[in-house]
């Protein structure tokens, strides 16, 4: 929705209309939680906290709507493709991205906890459907 304001030359512009609210979420990992924590969603973008003290998403996947930047705050880890061929390895302060279409898993490869998010955006917009594909791992 656009609504049409003036400006000070006096011509017509429009005015954006914000399509949700402005949200303020919480990073913070309560003891107890699931491994893969919603923060935020839109229409477009989606944003996960995931926590792994071992393990992690150990199937080989794709998606098909979406890239992803997986930003790492807390430990380390390897991202995996097809073979088991190492695609990645990322510490504290780093970021992985993948592409849609990519064939990966990941694992907390590390001695301590792994702590990331996953901020993605959907090409096709929110479809409501989960837009993994599984592949078997060789």
């Amino acid at each position: 929705m656009v609504e049409v304001a003036s400006t000070e030359a006096g011509q017509a512009s429009a005015k954006p209309v914000p399509l949700g609210p402005v949200q303020v979420v919480t990073t913070a990992w309560e003891e107890g939680e699931r491994n893969v924590k919603p923060l935020a969603r839109t229409d477009l973008l989606t944003v996960l906290l995931h926590h792994w003290e071992k393990g992690g998403e150990v199937a080989l996947h794709h998606h098909t709507d979406g890239d992803a930047t997986w930003i790492v705050l807390e430990g380390e880890v390897t991202f995996y493709g097809e073979d088991d061929v190492v695609l990645a390895h990322a510490e504290a302060h780093q970021a992985v991205v993948v592409p849609r279409n990519t064939m990966y898993w990941f694992e907390n490869s590390g001695d301590n906890p792994l702590a990331m998010f996953r901020v993605s955006a959907r090409v096709g917009g929110q479809s409501g459907k989960d837009d993994r594909v599984y592949h078997s791992r060789g």
